[in-house]
């Protein structure tokens, strides 16, 4: 569907408040853990874009990931609600909080009495992602967008790689479900004798789109970064991690009622713990009386302050907007008879094992359900050689947004923006799909050094299907840049 308001963009914004009013699982650990308090809001921020041309609506939800049967299910909810509006064209992100409700039945033990399911949540959920979709849908009105590009450190690299193998050494990176021992390890030591070098880059680069009022007054922002939001992923209370405080501080400097849309860019291998001059980070922190996460505020909201006044000479009330979908075949991470071996002990390990205690009962629960799942993709893997990824590419006058499901490795995401024809392209990874586990789509040097995120109980997809998605959708992001063209 199009527009039938006439010539311009016409923008809607919504927020809902998705904090749960009972405990529940939280999710994004390899133990359970219940909530015990709310340390701040988890939300859900929707943006609806629409000219005569397309439309798109963008939808940022305070949560671990969202899997392809959530999405159907929020769609199929939007679609009852908001008769009209092509379905296919919703978008929902997740800034990747290990602090917030898990939606996803079996991946934990069943919740203890008094504590909300993860399906009672889920359909919390959907109900308040229909609700904010229509409410950004029906407020549409007449404005413009504009754009910027800044720098602010949130996200290091975070696979250090070494001179050996030192799993053993380094505390028992083998670990039966979880890991494949390589020479490479997430949030490794890096003081550590044989430490080599971080695996991979960071990208410090963040892109911004501002919304703007018939009157040229701000209204919201997209803010996309490459990280995710685990800066106190370990917690157990209820909380939006940095992305709370990038919120609070920048409606400090630019506007208390604004709407802000966080999007993770490329970050399979990023985070925004430190590994390297920890010490005079922490130092630095005290003197300025602040936590990491309100420092990750303040120098995100240091970039929108510097950038916003230039955005602000160049806001465009008409700008091409093409919205496209595809379904894309991506080659599976096969598993060799080699892993699954590997897989096949780790399972009559675990099996064996006696858990001492609760935590280790869902350890134990969590890693036979990764075993198993890694030996159903064995077998099914002749016949099912490929994965099916639904991606969106959207153009909006000189950026572009492309989405995909994976915790991507930044690698991928960088190809894309270097080989984009447009001036900024917006990378959206964790954009709802796909299957419960297996998210990360390592590259070839991560998948040698092995250690979790690049072992084959972590990938769906690995390389070679990474390759086929940056061809993907830098032939798509050239198509829609070309189209405009032949107008």
């Amino acid at each position: 569907m199009t527009s039938d308001r006439g010539k311009g963009i016409f923008i809607g914004w919504a927020v809902k408040d998705i904090t749960p009013d009972r405990p529940v699982n939280l999710y994004g650990q390899f133990h359970q853990r219940i909530s015990e308090r709310v340390h701040d809001p988890v939300t859900i921020t929707a943006l609806a874009m629409s000219t005569e041309q397309d439309h798109a609506v963008m939808v940022s939800c305070d949560i671990c990931t969202i899997n392809s049967d959530i999405l159907e299910r929020c769609r199929d909810a939007i679609g009852r609600k908001t008769p009209g509006l092509d379905v296919s064209k919703v978008i929902l992100n997740a800034t990747h909080t290990h602090t917030a409700p898990s939606i996803r039945e079996g991946v934990y033990p069943p919740e203890p009495e008094g504590v909300m399911t993860a399906s009672e949540y889920a359909g919390f959920f959907i109900r308040a992602v229909a609700e904010a979709v229509d409410m950004a849908w029906k407020r549409r009105k007449k404005g413009g967008v504009s754009w910027a590009y800044g720098h602010a450190v949130v996200g290091h690299n975070r696979r250090t790689s070494y001179f050996d193998t030192p799993g053993r050494r380094q505390g028992g990176e083998r670990s039966s479900g979880r890991i494949i021992d390589g020479s490479s390890i997430m949030y490794g030591r890096t003081d550590d004798p044989d430490f080599s070098h971080m695996e991979g880059y960071e990208d410090h680069g963040v892109e911004i789109l501002f919304t703007w009022d018939a009157k040229k007054r701000l209204t919201g922002m997209i803010i996309n970064l490459a990280c995710p939001s685990q800066e106190t992923e370990m917690a157990t209370y209820i909380s939006a991690d940095f992305w709370h405080d990038i919120r609070e501080e920048v409606r400090k400097r630019c506007g208390r009622k604004l709407f802000i849309l966080p999007q993770c860019s490329a970050a399979g291998d990023q985070s925004p713990h430190l590994l390297l001059c920890r010490k005079a980070e922490e130092r630095m922190l005290k003197l300025r009386g602040m936590t990491m996460r309100q420092e990750i505020g303040r120098r995100v909201a240091g970039t929108v302050e510097d950038v916003l006044p230039y955005a602000g000479k160049e806001i465009h009330g008409n700008p091409p907007l093409s919205h496209t979908v595809k379904t894309v075949q991506l080659k599976k991470r096969l598993v060799t008879d080699e892993e699954v071996e590997i897989v096949r002990k780790d399972l009559e390990d675990l099996e064996k094992w006696v858990p001492a205690n609760d935590g280790e009962k869902s350890t134990r629960f969590m890693s036979l359900n990764r075993c198993r799942k890694v030996l159903e993709k064995y077998a099914e893997q002749k016949d099912r050689p490929l994965s099916e990824e639904e991606i969106h590419i959207i153009r909006l006058g000189d950026v572009a947004f492309a989405t995909n499901r994976f915790e991507l490795f930044l690698d991928y995401g960088l190809r894309i923006k270097a080989r984009s024809p447009f001036l900024q392209t917006f990378i959206v990874q964790l954009a709802a799909g796909g299957r419960d586990t297996g998210t990360y789509l390592p590259t070839e040097k991560a998948v040698a050094g092995k250690g979790y995120s690049a072992n084959i109980y972590d990938n769906e997809v690995g390389p070679e299907g990474g390759r086929e998605l940056v061809e993907e959708t830098v032939r798509a992001l050239a198509e829609l840049m070309g189209g405009d063209r032949g107008r």
